[in-house]
């Protein structure tokens, strides 16, 4: 079977040539499986932001690139955190970060049970590496976490990306240089790269300093293979605030400011894995162990008394698979130690009710240790020339023994009570929990003509509630009893190639059912479900010799349906999304050295809040950007980002207790990169 899709064109590499269908013969390939797949063997949807287009764009953020994701609603916020949606509305709350599986190389960035809202700030990106972005649920391959969608960041592979040296510049002090060695020594494959990022910040009080390193080692030893891979990370930043006030980001000077100067964000994270493959003709196999350790701290400058919470938590694990012809299967085993520490230094400014309930000293002071045990199996089997089915299933176990390190109930530390009926926090006795979830998969594939294929699939998602979720209480709850989230989808999809135009389209309905949310008495329950229709596109078009074009965007409308906790809200649309999100390419390639990138962003207006009383208004931005190939070793780039100065929101928000607020978007900014490659 010979197909193409080109999941991007952000590429500036050599001269772009018109494509023909008879020269339709390599495979994009994902891995949207433990073996790497041909995407026409895949009854979902997949796109790839490949390295060479994620190197030419040049993202300082993670958001930047993902805005050529069809489906993606990612909301970029202040520094390098960002708020993620996949097929969904933007994801907020404390297990908001359990709806989308961050991961690299298909590890999971966090342990199950332990996301973080903004983890994929971790992720190499700089380094080479590439992206894939899997829709709906994709829970049979990753379990918990894969709900809505997968975005696992992949590491380049060895001799592909060559050694090199770069420096980008920009407004507000930003500098980042990277570097990337690619060769060999004897029969060791090796790969050495790192990073080192500074921004002043575009909004007061809100720069930040990042290093990245990549270690990666291969070797072939008699009928296996062994990659060895070494991820570190470390941030410290400052954090800017919401913007308050009803269309307070159109203000050019007020966008600039920060109410929050004192908050910060500190991060540190050590990944190790080793994947070994082996197997012949008829049985391949994978084992890959792995260790992470991740240490955050930050001052939670949105709540009351601004606490500190300090969270860190270590895992070893392995995943195995193994395949046989048509069929795969595997177990996944996963062990981690985690803890959490919220403590407040200065007392609590506010209201009576506030100072009397919010106290000084520890918060929380809690240890979780957790364990998970994840079988699955796939199968794939012709029914006849043209039609394919597959069908995949995974049980996911996961148990949290959980240790309050202090006193229980709603007292502060010392065990006085609070007025007004007791403390706002809450600690539960020491405890342990087990989720138990079934994710099965039905998928079909197609083959029209060699060119055009249909594929369908019938899946369902789930997270476990996360241990925040479960033993982070608030108010009068002792104790939850909260039950898997899980969403269930069916998806109808075309890929196709004629003449020079490429596309994949998805048509997809959702139900979401048992939300993790917050009550109005503050008790962490589970109940209420969402409802998701829509549409998304990703299309290519080599109009010429010379130019290149390409849309992504999806048309989604998001609805509650029975939520309780959050008052007469059935039928209304669910918050903070847009119903059109899209973006579009026009590249111009004026010679074999020079071309040219103009680039155009869709985000609709969407309601701000549950009862549909309050709106932003969408906005529209527009990038330029182009590169010189000076020699076959020198490139320079260069990039504006909102080349028209636009006014706008990254994020817009409305809480009852501060009305209207905002993530005000960075104003025109240019940036300036020197590269240079060295021979292969």
């Amino acid at each position: 079977m010979k197909y193409l899709l080109l999941a991007s064109v952000a590429s500036f590499g050599g001269f772009a040539e018109p494509l023909e269908n008879d020269d339709i013969d390599e495979v994009v390939v994902v891995s949207a499986n433990r073996y790497q797949t041909p995407l026409t063997e895949l009854p979902g949807s997949a796109q790839q932001l490949d390295a060479d287009s994620l190197a030419a764009l040049n993202p300082q953020h993670i958001q930047q690139a993902l805005v050529q994701v069809a489906g993606a609603t990612f909301a970029r916020g202040d520094g390098v955190e960002y708020l993620p949606g996949l097929r969904s509305p933007v994801q907020t709350g404390p297990g908001a970060c359990g709806s989308v599986l961050s991961a690299v190389d298909g590890i999971p960035l966090r342990a199950a049970g332990f996301c973080n809202i903004n983890e994929l700030f971790e992720a190499p990106i700089e380094l080479g590496a590439s992206i894939e972005v899997l829709s709906g649920p994709w829970s049979t391959i990753y379990g918990s976490n894969a709900l809505t969608g997968v975005v696992n960041v992949l590491t380049p592979d060895f001799a592909e990306r060559g050694s090199q040296l770069s420096v980008t510049l920009s407004d507000n002090a930003y500098h980042q240089l990277t570097g990337l060695y690619d060769g060999q020594a004897g029969e060791h494959d090796i790969i050495a790269a790192a990073s080192i990022s500074h921004d002043d910040g575009y909004r007061d009080s809100s720069g930040y300093n990042q290093q990245k390193l990549l270690l990666k080692h291969g070797i072939t030893l008699d009928s296996f293979r062994v990659i060895s891979t070494l991820n570190v990370s470390r941030l410290d930043q400052q954090t800017a605030a919401y913007l308050v006030g009803k269309d307070s980001y159109k203000d050019k000077e007020l966008s600039k400011t920060n109410p929050a100067p004192e908050a910060y964000r500190k991060a540190h994270a050590i990944r190790f894995s080793s994947r070994i493959d082996g197997g012949n003709d008829d049985l391949r196999w994978q084992i890959t162990p792995y260790a992470r350790h991740v240490d955050m701290e930050f001052l939670q400058h949105f709540l009351p008394g601004t606490p500190v919470e300090e969270n860190r938590h270590t895992s070893v694990g392995v995943q195995t698979s193994w395949l046989w012809h048509w069929l795969e299967a595997g177990v996944d085993l996963e062990y981690t130690q985690g803890s959490l520490l919220q403590f407040q230094e200065k007392p609590t400014q506010g209201s009576d009710f506030l100072e009397a309930t919010i106290p000084v000293g520890k918060h929380y002071d809690y240890k979780v240790d957790a364990t998970l045990v994840s079988p699955f199996a796939q199968v794939t089997v012709p029914l006849t020339e043209q039609l394919t089915m597959t069908l995949a299933a995974r049980v996911d176990y996961q148990h949290y023994d959980y240790q309050n390190q202090m006193n229980s109930g709603r007292v502060d530390e010392q065990g006085m009570p609070c007025g007004f009926g007791g403390c706002r926090y809450n600690r539960p006795e020491s405890s342990r929990d087990s989720f138990s979830a079934f994710s099965p998969k039905a998928g079909l594939i197609y083959q029209l003509t060699p060119n055009h294929q249909l594929f369908s699939n019938v899946s369902r998602g789930h997270r476990a509630p996360q241990a925040t979720e479960l033993y982070r209480l608030q108010r009068a709850q002792n104790k939850t009893d909260l039950s898997n989230e899980t969403l269930d989808s069916i998806e109808l999809g075309w890929r196709g190639n004629h003449n020079a135009w490429r596309w994949q389209a998805a048509t997809y309905w959702m139900k979401r059912d048992n939300l993790i949310l917050r009550d109005s008495d503050f008790f962490t329950v589970t109940g209420g479900t969402t409802n998701h229709k829509g549409i998304e596109a990703k299309l290519v078009a080599q109009l010429s010799n010379h130019w290149q074009w390409q849309f992504n965007g999806s048309y989604a409308i998001h609805r509650y349906g029975d939520v309780p906790q959050l008052g007469d809200v059935k039928g209304n649309r669910v918050d903070s999304a847009p119903a059109f999100n899209g973006s579009s390419q026009l590249r111009w390639q004026l010679t074999e050295a020079l071309n040219a990138t103009a680039e155009w962003l869709y985000v609709d207006e969407y309601y701000t809040d549950a009862a549909n009383m309050h709106q932003y208004d969408g906005h529209q931005l527009v990038n330029l950007r182009g590169q010189w190939q000076m020699t076959e070793a020198f490139i320079i780039s260069a990039k504006v980002d909102n080349l028209l100065d636009t006014r706008y929101a990254e994020r817009a928000d409305y809480s009852n207790f501060s009305g209207d607020r905002y993530f005000p978007g960075r104003g025109r900014t240019a940036y300036l990169e020197f590269n240079y490659r060295m021979p292969m």
